[in-house]
This record gives structure tokens, C-alpha cells and sequence, in this order.
């Protein structure tokens, strides 16, 4: 059974191994969005739109598939890598010869070649899936924390030299390869994290059973934001998809920490818990706390700042994707509480609950893309945050069916973190009357923002800055 603190540990270092990864591929961003134009960007959000939901066949839940089965056996690994690549050689195919029809539809310029570029990460996915899948099922989260560390400094070192020596999209694409082949390379190197081709269709058979509803639930998921990405780029300008894309794109580094370190410690967690529902509760009340403690101030704090932040960080050609980030912050919250359900329906074999959740989480937003596209980018940005809230809010009535997790419950967990997080904003957003210049305004709201939410956790004596207290103190204690 695992323990409360155990989650704690292996979330520390796949926090750990995220939170640098986006650190260094947040700094790697900033110094290309510098370097690059807003135009470069925009054919690089048509590309991943396509790559990516392309990325899901061949990736097939791959991963949660290698943490959840009991019995994992060479054999599985062998059919899961084989068909994987046999997957994604037939879309590189498709993909290279469409390339000319897809640069033609889209008034980017020529990226004919960069599409095709692009399509050998479809292979590395294969590998990538499992081999992370591999790590995570071990609790190995250290050595996923080093590969990451040096994939993302190398491939962004890769991606700057060659904006700064003016390769424009080429700079771009080479970044997004040369991530995901170090990773591969470096995982290469540990002996029992390399795969070997063959083909068994008996254990293909049980293992696609579970993982084709995973790949459903995926391409349900996704296929809002690529329709969305692709309708934009098609009816409005390359910047106005820039600035969209980029503030998605940067509000989803803020979650992206969180999201992907509870995703991938959670699931292996609760995988051994299926039996124990009021241990799997704890631990699910627990997770959803320090989460909403530690991200809602963040979220809050972002899009508050944005504007001043865009300016300065990015420049002033890119203060457009400011009214972007702070209203897709905005969108992320209830991500951050839902996300933990979504794996307890995973280890529980519920993974029909997370389809059906998305078959009609991707029809509510066709219908407010339809609606709003003619009012503009920043209607379909609201229209998809409204969208998002109802939906979660679907979500945690599911979740109480299922598992037992009440709204009541919920709303006390999360009453806390929210209440001082609206404190947090009243401070921050009353600093922009001081009419100070961009540099003091977001270093005052930065120190205001800390100390308000700090000295209101203290007065409501919330037990998430209690406990959080009590392992930094302990840490101190055994390194003493």
C-alpha cells in the first residue's frame, strides 16, 4: 500500500524533473519568441496541431498501458514497440505526401519541408511512450528528472544558435526534434530501457483492448484544440494564431508541472490502491489540496500579470498574446482539481468514464468555436474557458459517483486555497492604480502577491501550508 509521504517523495522528483524541463524550455522559448517573428510561430502551431494529434495513434496510451498491467512481460514490450512504428511509418507516408496539400491550404508561407522534417518525431514517440512508461511503473523518477534535465538544455541550446544565426523555422523545428531524440538517446543507455521488435497478437490483443480506449479518450481530447488551432490559422492571420497559440501555449507551462508529475506518480500510485477506496480518498484529498494550494495562487498571479510580463519578457511585439495567457490561466484552474480523477478512473479501469467525458467536452466546444469564430480570436478563447468550467464541474459529480469523493468534500479542500487566492488578486490588480512603470509594477505585484497569500495562509490556518511547513522542516532536520 502506498503511504501519503511516499507520494510525496516520488512527486518531489517528478516535480523535480518537469519544473526544470519547463524552466529551461521556458527560458529556450523567451530567447525564440525574442530572436523569432510572430509569423515563424504561427506555422510552428499549424505543424504541432497536426503532429501532435497525430502523435496519439502512435503513442496509443502507450504509457499509461506499460504502468497499468500487473504482469508485464518482454513480449508485451516487444508488440507494443512493433506496432507502434508500424503505425507510425504508415502516417510519416501519408504525412510526407500531403505536406504540399496541407502548405498550400494555410497562408504561412512554404513549410512543405518543415512538415516532413517534422514527421520523424512520429518514431521517436514510439519509443519515448514506452520507455517513460517503463520508468514511471518503477517509480524511477531521479533518472527521468537527469534525461529530461539534459535533453531540454541541449535541444535548446540547438534551437537558439540557429534562430541567432537566422534559420527562422528551421530553429523552431530543430528544437522540438532534438528534445525528444536526446531523450530516446539517453534512455538508450540504460540496458533494460532498450526495445526489441516482434510480434505476438495474443498479448496485442489484451493489451489494445485497454489501450484503444485511452487512444479514443486522447483523440476525443485533443481534437478541440486542433480544430481550433487549424479553423484560426485558416480564417485569421498568422499573428492573431501566434498570439492565440502562444498564450495556450504558455499557460500550459504554468500547469504542465503539476499535471504531468501527478499524471505519471499518481497513476502507478493508485494502481496499487483499486482495492483500499478510503485509502485511494486520502490520498486523492490530499493530492487535490497541495495541487489547488500551490497552482491557483500561481494561476491567479499570471493572469493578473500578464500584460507587463508579455512586455518585458517577450517584448512589445508580443503584448497582444497578453489578454491570451491571463484568460487561459484562468481556463487551467479546474484542470489542476480534475486532473487527479482522470488517473483514479485509470487505475480503477474506468477509462470509458474519461471517453464519453470527452465525446462531450469536444462537442460543447465545436458548438462555441461555431458560434464564436465570427467575433474573433478572444471570443473563442472565452467560449472554450466557459466550456472548460462546466465540463470539470461534470467531472467532479462523476467523480463522486465513482469513487466516493463528495462536492462537499471538494469544496472544502479547495475553499482555502480559493478564498486566499481572491485575496491574492484584490492586492495584486489594486497595484495597477499606483501607475507605475512595466519593471515596478510587476516587481511590486510579485512581492505583494507572495505576502498576501502567505500571511492569509497563516490567519486561515490552511493544513496545506501546515504540512508543506512540516516537510521543509524535516528536510532541514536530516540534513543536519
Amino acid at each position: 500500500m502506498s503511504k501519503p509521504n511516499g507520494i510525496i517523495s516520488s512527486l518531489f522528483w517528478k516535480t523535480g524533473e518537469r519544473l526544470s524541463g519547463q524552466i529551461i524550455g521556458l527560458l529556450v522559448q523567451i530567447i525564440l519568441a525574442r530572436l523569432l517573428l510572430p509569423e515563424d510561430f504561427a506555422c510552428l502551431a499549424i505543424i504541432n496541431a497536426i503532429l501532435n494529434y497525430l502523435g496519439l495513434f502512435v503513442q496509443c496510451g502507450l504509457s499509461i498501458v506499460v504502468v497499468q498491467k500487473k504482469d508485464l512481460t518482454k513480449r508485451d514490450l516487444s508488440t507494443l514497440t512493433s506496432i507502434s512504428l508500424l503505425v507510425a511509418l504508415v502516417l510519416f507516408v501519408a504525412l510526407y505526401l500531403f505536406a504540399p496539400v496541407i502548405s498550400n491550404y494555410y497562408s504561412v508561407g512554404d513549410i512543405v519541408w518543415p512538415i516532413r522534417v517534422m514527421g520523424i518525431s512520429l518514431f521517436l514517440y514510439s519509443f519515448n511512450s514506452i520507455q517513460t512508461g517503463l520508468l514511471t511503473r518503477k517509480m524511477q523518477f531521479r533518472t527521468l528528472f537527469l534525461r529530461g534535465l539534459l535533453a531540454t538544455s541541449l535541444s535548446g541550446i540547438v534551437g537558439v544558435v540557429l534562430a541567432y544565426s537566422g534559420f527562422g523555422i528551421w530553429s523552431l523545428i530543430a528544437y522540438n526534434i532534438a528534445s525528444i531524440l536526446l531523450a530516446v538517446i539517453f534512455m538508450n543507455f540504460i540496458p533494460e530501457l532498450r526495445l526489441h521488435l516482434g510480434l505476438y497478437w495474443e498479448n496485442a490483443k489484451e493489451l489494445y483492448s485497454f489501450s484503444l480506449k485511452i487512444l479514443g479518450t486522447n483523440l476525443i481530447s485533443s481534437g478541440g484544440d486542433t480544430i481550433r488551432t487549424l479553423t484560426i490559422g485558416k480564417v485569421y492571420s498568422p499573428n492573431q494564431l501566434a498570439f492565440f497559440d502562444r498564450g495556450l501555449s504558455y499557460s500550459s507551462l504554468v500547469t504542465q508541472v503539476v499535471n504531468t508529475s501527478i499524471s505519471s506518480v499518481l497513476l502507478s500510485t493508485f494502481s496499487r490502491s483499486q482495492e483500499n477506496i478510503q485509502q485511494l480518498q486520502l490520498m486523492v484529498r490530499r493530492s487535490v489540496g497541495m495541487s489547488s494550494y500551490i497552482m491557483i495562487p500561481l494561476l491567479v498571479f499570471v493572469a493578473i500579470v500578464a500584460k507587463p510580463l508579455v512586455g518585458i519578457v517577450l517584448s512589445e511585439k508580443w503584448i497582444p498574446c497578453a489578454i491570451y495567457l491571463s484568460i487561459f490561466c484562468i481556463l487551467r484552474i479546474p484542470g489542476i482539481i480534475t486532473s487527479i480523477d482522470k488517473q483514479v478512473f485509470y487505475a480503477l479501469g474506468n477509462s470509458q468514464i474519461g471517453l464519453f467525458y470527452e465525446i462531450g467536452l469536444l462537442l460543447a466546444n465545436l458548438i462555441s468555436l461555431f458560434f464564436m469564430l465570427s467575433y474573433g480570436p478572444i471570443a473563442i478563447a472565452i467560449g472554450f474557458t466557459v466550456i472548460e468550467y462546466f465540463g470539470n464541474f461534470v467531472l467532479c459529480l462523476i467523480a463522486s459517483k465513482v469513487y466516493g469523493y463528495s462536492l462537499a468534500d471538494r469544496i472544502k479542500d479547495l475553499f482555502l486555497p480559493v478564498i486566499n487566492s481572491i485575496v491574492l488578486f484584490i492586492f495584486c490588480y489594486s497595484v495597477y492604480y499606483l501607475k507605475l512603470n512595466s519593471y515596478y509594477t510587476l516587481l511590486l505585484q510579485f512581492v505583494v502577491g507572495v505576502a498576501s497569500y502567505y500571511f492569509m495562509s497563516i490567519i486561515t490556518r490552511d493544513k496545506n501550508y501546515v504540512y508543506i511547513k512540516e516537510l521543509f522542516l524535516n528536510a532541514i532536520r536530516h540534513r543536519q
